[in-house]
């Protein structure tokens, strides 16, 4: 164990976790001595009434949504805060400080338990959140009355917390009446999050994405420890959840009453209890070792990928919250070196290390108590000097939604040959350059990259979309609270004066997309709301979500398209928007940026900053999940201009990629509405990086005044979390004026 004093004056420890990577925490005298220290304002052992929560305690927590002087209880186990604005359960924390029980948050400590718990009513598909309209403090807790109303009617909640004197448990008990004494037809219940994990629940053996119906109990794996919720004697809980696709957890509705009926007043109690999961540990499983190195053209190690597949068998070789060493089906290094346990069996295995460069396939057979090596290296054969490799969406552990520690994060994004990285978590803005220098001044990763402060500005109160503000200083938030998209848009130019404002997956649910919220035309591109905004700057044409279904990016590409033909030069980017470590991808999508004119492609990573946002802002870029393109005309390309004499062109284009990456098609688009004015397919070429080079000779359609270059695959790539994602690429817009 070694400490470090961080340039804030906060100190930190190093613990080494295997042969991959090490993890930064804060460093407190209870992890040093294995015993609880005190907490300002933290009561005696047994305390339970109510007091204020400290500025100390809240930062010394990720994840918190609670401010100084919210209510919070404590024990000698756990503290808990309610927000006095609203009523709501945002943070829940054990005393001392616990590890958490998922590797994918690694030996991160300070993470907060719980996002938000609340008391709901829900009518059919829809659900309304209770909020407070007073709180006071009890001699043993805490009681907040919160109201909803509900076709006509006000419902009333009130709930007492109290913590439990001797474990870990915070109790719960509300009281559920309608004003007048009306009868509401409503399930009443609580709705909550605790962490992008897999829901655990009583008698279902594996965890589910979805789940409706009754249950003694749910829980999960994750910060803080294990966490579950548990009705007392007297209540009986049903359960409604479901995750819009794996990777993603949705909210959780335990309801606890079907219906309050006239002159009724209905109570539940519950506990939220920190306690080993009663679930059956796995069978014990005969295992072997894999071990091995990665290593680039000149034998130097370099960070990868494994992509791991057990022959004969389609289920996942490792559990979705697992950490470096394996989840879902890849585990990673950051210095080359590989040392993971698997079943005994066979298997077969690609190990990458990005888009740029080769891929090497190889089988292997684990043998009880033994271990396979193997040796691979990966050369660069894609060569882009001056194109730096960007992506600008990647969620870690400050996020709510993301349960993957900031060192696992820095090896991913090494892993996949990322050369500029923006760390851009939800409310909050992070930094990684800490951690990436850390990890190599320890040996830890041996590919390097630049890191960029962001943040995902995502809306809340008024909710119309997630928007992301790059570069950032750490004390410099963006306002994003009962905002509108001008009060949003002035405070993220005042806190980025020259940086990138990007509207982030603008057609999805109208809550967090910015064009679906304001009903922006699939048509035209224009607003059909009021006080819509046109001050952003790139537009996330390419979200990784979005690479399961190439129309659904297709449409926002049209969207943009829309948008140009408007007159407004936005730049389309490609991003991940990872949330985990084995689902979503870093660079899957990726942005390349021309950011100088440069000779080597070792240079890449170290491109000024100031240089790559010019160049983003200007539409020197390409969006891509696989193929490179290089689209020229009068040696003009993405984001300029050429003059022609005459509405016929020539258009010289290549299509690179590297050998083991799908690329079959070509296609040119013109103007706003995207018209095909070229498309070709050609033959694979085993072994060969360059797919097509050619003159091609156009025609512009009138009224058009710029083209984007377009490439597809047609078989998945083989290394990502989407098997079916075929790779997809394009430009930015060439633009064309006549020249008289």
């Amino acid at each position: 164990m070694r400490v470090r004093i961080s340039s804030t004056g906060r100190r930190w420890v190093w613990i080494g976790l295997g042969a991959t990577f090490l993890c930064l925490l804060p460093l407190t005298s209870s992890l040093v001595q294995g015993a609880p220290g005190p907490s300002e304002g933290s009561p005696s052992r047994g305390g339970a009434a109510p007091r204020k929560a400290t500025a100390r305690e809240l930062e010394a927590h990720t994840r918190v949504f609670a401010k100084a002087g919210d209510w919070a209880l404590s024990n000698a186990q756990l503290t808990a805060v309610i927000r006095k604005r609203d009523g709501w359960l945002t943070e829940l924390w054990r005393r001392p400080l616990i590890l958490p029980s998922v590797p994918a948050l690694g030996v991160d400590s300070q993470v907060d338990a719980l996002w938000q718990f609340h008391p709901v009513a829900s009518v059919g598909k829809k659900d309304y959140a209770f909020v407070a309209k007073s709180s006071r403090a009890l001699s043993d807790g805490l009681e907040v009355t919160s109201e909803v109303e509900l076709s006509g009617h006000v419902l009333r909640a009130v709930t007492v917390f109290r913590v439990d004197p001797q474990s870990p448990k915070i109790l719960l008990e509300t009281r559920f009446s309608a004003e007048g004494g009306a009868a509401v037809g409503a399930r009443l219940g609580d709705a909550f999050k605790w962490g992008n994990v897999q829901y655990y629940v009583s008698g279902l053996g594996k965890p589910r994405m979805s789940y409706k119906g009754g249950a003694k109990w749910i829980g999960r794996k994750g910060a803080q420890g294990d966490l579950l919720l548990r009705p007392l004697p007297g209540t009986s809980m049903s359960l409604d959840y479901r995750a819009r696709i794996r990777g993603f957890q949705g909210t959780i509705k335990a309801h606890y009453f079907r219906e309050l009926g006239a002159g009724k007043e209905l109570v539940a109690r519950r506990e939220l209890s920190f306690e080993p999961l009663p679930v059956d540990p796995p069978a014990p499983t005969p295992t072997g070792r894999l071990e091995g190195e990665l290593v680039d053209e000149r034998g130097r190690p370099i960070a990868g990928k494994l992509t791991i597949d057990r022959v004969g068998s389609k289920q996942r070789v490792f559990d979705e919250d697992g950490g470096l060493d394996g989840a879902d089906r890849f585990a990673w290094t950051g210095n080359g070196k590989l040392a993971i346990p698997l079943p005994v069996g066979r298997y077969r295995i690609l190990a990458t290390a990005g888009l740029e460069r080769d891929a090497r396939r190889f089988d292997v057979a684990i043998k009880l108590g033994e271990t396979a090596r193997f040796h691979a290296e990966l050369p660069r054969v894609l060569s882009t000097p001056g194109w730096t490799s960007a992506d600008f969406h990647l969620h870690q552990v400050p996020s709510v939604d993301a349960d993957i520690s900031l060192p696992a994060r820095v090896v991913s994004i090494a892993a996949e040959g990322v050369e500029l990285a923006v760390a851009s978590d939800h409310y909050v803005v992070t930094d990684l350059e800490p951690t990436r220098r850390a990890l190599i001044r320890d040996g830890v990763l041996a590919t390097d990259f630049q890191s960029v402060v962001g943040c995902e500005v995502s809306t809340l109160g008024n909710r119309f979309g997630h928007f992301n503000v790059f570069p950032l200083a750490l004390d410099r938030n963006v306002t994003y609270q009962d905002t509108t998209p001008r009060g949003l848009f002035t405070s993220a130019r005042k806190a980025s004066p020259h940086g990138i404002l990007q509207v982030n997956h603008p057609r999805w649910d109208p809550a967090i997309s910015y064009f679906s919220a304001f009903e922006v035309s699939d048509r035209d591109g224009s607003p059909g709301k009021p006080n819509y905004d046109p001050d952003f700057d790139t537009i996330e044409v390419y979200n990784g979500d979005d690479a399961r279904d190439l129309q659904k990016v297709r449409q926002v590409l049209s969207d943009w398209l829309h948008q140009l033909g408007r007159g407004r030069r936005y730049t389309a980017t490609g991003s991940s928007d990872s949330h985990k470590l084995g689902i979503l991808d870093p660079g899957l999508p990726r942005t390349f940026v021309r950011c100088r004119d440069s000779k080597s492609d070792a240079d890449d990573f170290k491109a000024p900053l100031d240089e790559c946002l010019k160049a983003l802002k200007a539409g020197k870029a390409q969006v891509t999940s696989g193929p490179f393109i290089d689209a020229r005309v009068l040696g003009k390309g993405p984001g300029e201009t050429a003059t022609l004499k005459r509405s016929t062109f020539e258009l010289e284009v290549s299509v690179q990629a590297a050998p083991w990456i799908d690329v079959s098609q070509l296609e040119v688009l013109a103007g706003s509405d995207g018209k095909r004015i070229h498309f070709q397919t050609f033959k694979q070429t085993r072994g060969s990086v360059e797919r097509f080079r050619g003159k091609l000779k156009l025609s512009l359609p009138e009224g058009s005044s710029f083209i984007v270059v377009v490439a597809q695959g047609s078989r998945g790539l083989p290394n990502v979390s989407r098997e079916y994602t075929v790779p997809f690429g394009f430009t930015n817009p060439i633009y064309l004026k006549s020249g008289g």
